[in-house]
């Protein structure tokens, strides 16, 4: 029973992840981090509330504390000011008509109905609901009745929220645009490993198409790998807001994120041309279409122009594209290339079937040449960022 026990323990998710906070960077270890940041700006806030005396509000202190403790210092500066004018404005609004009036139910709903449609304001973000939080305990607790307590509400409110914000600053996060990059490489790296399957597969003709069920599913996975990238690269871009760590370091290159973002959404467009491609030969395969499969010479002569893509993806990757000024020459040779194969295919198009499959081909061959066009397109808005930022 013990043996079991002691297994039930070692595979639970809690232990597991613990394991992976202390191993790995992740979001284990960011949830981790906000424990711990949440723990102490909440015990420190209830220490300096009984400090200063406010022990009949006391639990707002931590309470504030725990509501701003966020992953990033401007994040916590941001949501504490929001914080600390939805409790004033809630406080005033139940002191508007606890104080002259006192409690009553009629007067209780007026005021919950009043703060919750000014807590619908944008300017208060999430914190919009906590003007009727306020408002309803001060008016239900008889705090709305008296000046002092609700000043003593506020001193701890603001005690609970400078305390979070404190915490956050000593505990800044650590600005890593390498995971930025990593991002967009990882990327490249993706669509160049699905371009080189699918070019082994169109160099065995029609026999090779049997992964294009696979070849579509994986493709219409790329725009959440495109969200995650660029979800990561204004992560970073937040960190870096009032981060006390870049009067050490100092502050990041601007341009760097401008950089990521763009190749970020060529990648994108480009991984959609890919997309459309899949859908084609998915379709085409369908026991329902009426559109003509591909012929098998067609096909073959293909192969080559997804290697030219496959190359193109593993360029950017290799070469750090998104770190350049100007695009490397691997990939600058990789495009004229590509462009290369695609003419002389068009050019052969007869060659590889009737008329009947004219329609498929040229389609086949458009999507590739707009996925080179997205990637050329990736690099001209690096290069205008650069320009830009000098």
């Amino acid at each position: 029973m013990i043996d079991r026990l002691r297994e039930a323990v070692a595979d639970s998710r809690w232990l597991t992840g613990v394991r992976r906070a202390l191993a790995y960077r992740g979001y284990e270890r960011e949830t981790a981090v906000i424990i711990l940041k949440s723990v102490i700006a909440s015990t420190v806030a209830w220490v300096l509330g009984s400090l200063v005396g406010g022990s009949s509000q006391i639990g707002f202190a931590p309470f504030s504390a725990l509501l701003v403790v966020t992953p990033s210092v401007y994040g916590s500066v941001l949501q504490s000011g929001r914080y600390v004018a939805a409790v004033l404005l809630g406080a005033l609004i139940a002191g508007a008509g606890g104080i002259p009036i006192g409690r009553s139910i009629w007067l209780f709903a007026l005021v919950v109905l009043v703060a919750l449609l000014v807590g619908q304001l944008s300017v208060f973000g999430e914190q919009g609901k906590q003007i009727a939080v306020v408002a309803a305990f001060a008016l239900a607790g008889g705090t709305a009745g008296s000046l002092a307590n609700l000043g003593a509400l506020l001193l701890m409110v603001l005690v609970g929220t400078a305390t979070a914000v404190v915490t956050n600053a000593v505990f800044a996060p650590a600005i890593r645009f390498r995971d930025a990059k990593n991002a967009v490489l990882d990327f490249a790296e993706a669509l160049g490993d699905l371009s080189r399957q699918m070019a082994d597969g169109f160099r065995e003709g029609r026999d090779g198409l049997e992964d294009a069920d696979y070849w579509k599913r994986t493709a219409s996975r790329f725009d959440d790998t495109a969200h995650n990238a660029q979800e990561t690269v204004a992560q970073q871009e937040y960190r870096t807001r009032l981060n006390p760590r870049t009067l050490v370091s100092g502050p990041p290159p601007q341009d760097r994120p401008v950089a990521y973002r763009d190749w970020i959404t060529g990648l994108r467009r480009a991984s959609r041309h890919l997309q459309s491609l899949t859908r084609t030969l998915a379709f085409a395969r369908s026991s329902h279409s009426s559109f003509p499969e591909p012929s098998d010479a067609f096909l073959r002569a293909f192969a080559p122009v997804l290697d030219a893509a496959a190359d193109a993806f593993q360029a950017v990757h290799d070469a750090d594209e998104p770190e350049r000024e100007t695009y490397s020459p691997d990939l600058e040779s990789c495009l004229k290339e590509a462009f290369q194969r695609i003419s002389q295919t068009r050019e052969r198009i007869d060659e590889y079937g009737t008329e009947e499959l004219w329609s498929v081909h040229s389609a086949m061959l458009t999507d590739m040449a707009r996925l080179f066009e997205e990637l050329y397109a990736g690099h001209e808005n690096t290069e205008r960022s650069e320009r830009g930022g000098t």
